[in-house]
């Protein structure tokens, strides 16, 4: 851990020095310009207050939580006792920290039939449900990386990317082997394979799931049809029971 971790997370450095220019060898403010007219100059011009303003309190928590994740399979006693030594809880500010451990560290844990799960104000809840990037073990002590909530996580990314491509409960895109040209609609209760082909100019062409001529002019029921403007369906096809069956769509 560096030395110098407290100022890192909690100075701020001074702001200002943009506003200041070089006038004749020094530097002044804006503020301290003489007006066109003569007047306005101040009589006293401080050093230290007219070249920078002063510092203010900084809560940067980037370089704490990167410490925190390269620590990683570490006893959380020892990372906790490091913490202790590099930041003085005597000091109001540099205590504040140690709140914001708590935002991403589950520190309070329990084995629950085999499970490690979270306290919380309602009881336990599991680490796939908690908000928390990391925890310590209840029985090895040890600071893990919460898995848990990763995988549910991605699993929630694919179900909503998944989502989205099929757009229609009654529409399937991206079939495992099925064409760009390809796609699954249910018409009537029954499911159809039907085939796009791209339109060609002004002229009109039969939709066979529309039931309609269309054109360049229906891009926008094109798009709610098939998620493209730029096609028709020109044929389709029932799928057989053994298809429906593999794809859980009986």
């Amino acid at each position: 851990m560096r030395e110098d971790m407290s100022k890192v997370l909690v100075d701020e450095p001074r702001h200002g020095r943009a506003q200041a220019r070089a006038i004749q060898g020094s530097r002044r403010k804006r503020w301290n310009q003489v007006d066109p007219d003569g007047e306005g100059a101040r009589s006293h011009l401080g050093m230290k207050r007219d070249g920078l303003a002063w510092k203010h309190f900084g809560e940067h928590l980037g370089p704490l939580y990167r410490y925190l994740r390269q620590q990683v399979d570490r006893p959380w006693r020892l990372v906790y006792g490091e913490l202790c030594a590099g930041l003085d809880r005597r000091n109001v500010v540099q205590n504040h920290l140690f709140q914001h451990i708590g935002d991403r560290v589950a520190l309070e844990t329990v084995l629950v039939d085999g499970e490690v799960r979270v306290r919380s104000w309602r009881g336990t809840e599991s680490l796939a449900d908690s908000r928390y990037e990391m925890y310590v073990h209840p029985r090895t002590g040890l600071l893990l990386v919460n898995r848990a909530r990763e995988k549910a996580a991605q699993q929630l990314r694919l179900e909503r990317a998944a989502k989205a491509r099929q757009g229609h409960p009654d529409r399937r895109i991206g079939v495992a082997g099925l064409g760009h040209d390809r796609q699954w609609h249910r018409i009537e209760g029954i499911w159809y394979e039907v085939l796009l082909q791209p339109l060609q100019g002004d002229a009109p062409v039969y939709d066979v799931v529309l039931r309609r001529p269309v054109s360049v002019a229906n891009r926008e029921l094109l798009a709610q049809a098939y998620g493209r403007g730029d096609a028709a369906a020109v044929a389709k096809r029932q799928l057989d029971g053994r298809t429906l069956a593999r794809h859980g769509l009986r």
